[in-house]
């Protein structure tokens, strides 16, 4: 993980983290929504060759400022450049009292899903769907998922959403309190959503967070998969900034690039 010096300061200097923007061309934003007293909205940067790079979110101040203590569950579209990229929308979810575990998740946070199922198909990982558990059961082989992530000890389905696997390597797991973490959720034998979880403080202190992330051995579909993820504060324009980087086109068949390790 990588907090200090600023991301955008590596990306200047060439420094370890996969580069974020240098590459991109151009910038796609999707409609923007109500979100407390602010708005937010999705957005995809692209290469000169229209090749999607990254993809994320964008929450203005006020937004961040005046969510209150009910959560909130929202469906954020995606750009034509993102859906171009394997992905169909974003799931946002604010969590004002922390979800399980506690212990460890247990501060107020976004919950920023980028998913490959459409609404329709994660709405319909339901407990009263026929067989529920055995989808949860069909995990995916480790060679699906990037390296270091786990799935929970014993099975634990959350409803319009799937399994959620997390790095065990990443240092929340060895005392560091919770910032931000990087999260990717499993269905029915498959990746579905990479998913970055961010404190409401980490946001409101504007610093920089993220880090590499590592590719599957091989993909089951087509998808562009991040090398990256990364929270910024964009000081100009005023708004909080959560997104997947680096991203690579991956088709079932092909060896995993970038990093091998989270």
């Amino acid at each position: 993980m990588i907090t200090k010096p600023s991301i955008r300061t590596m990306l200047l200097t060439g420094l370890a983290l996969w580069p974020l923007t240098l590459n991109a061309q151009g910038i796609e934003f999707a409609p923007e929504l109500p979100l407390g007293d602010g708005t937010v909205r999705a957005f995809a940067e692209v290469a000169a060759d229209g090749t999607p790079t990254r993809i994320g979110i964008e929450m203005t101040e006020e937004a961040i400022a005046t969510l209150g203590p009910d959560m909130v569950f929202l469906t954020v579209p995606l750009p034509d450049a993102a859906t171009e990229a394997g992905y169909d929308h974003v799931s946002l979810d604010w969590m004002p009292h922390g979800h399980a575990p506690g212990d460890l998740f247990g501060a107020p946070h976004f919950d920023v899903h980028f998913y490959l199922l459409t609404e329709a198909e994660r709405l319909a990982i339901d407990p009263a769907a026929p067989l529920f558990m055995e989808k949860a059961a069909n995990r995916p082989t480790a060679d699906l998922m990037p390296p270091n992530y786990v799935p929970p000890p014993e099975l634990d389905p959350i409803p319009a959403m799937g399994e959620h696997w997390l790095d065990a390597t990443d240092p929340v797991f060895s005392g560091r309190p919770f910032e931000a973490v990087m999260i990717y959720g499993a269905w029915d034998g498959a990746l579905i959503f990479a998913e970055p979880m961010v404190t409401r403080d980490l946001l409101l202190s504007q610093r920089d967070f993220g880090g590499n992330l590592g590719q599957p051995a091989r993909v089951a579909q087509a998808v562009a998969l991040p090398n990256a993820w990364s929270v910024s504060f964009d000081a100009d324009r005023r708004v909080h900034v959560v997104s997947i980087d680096a991203l690579e086109a991956r088709t079932p068949g092909d060896e995993a690039g970038g990093p091998e390790t989270n």
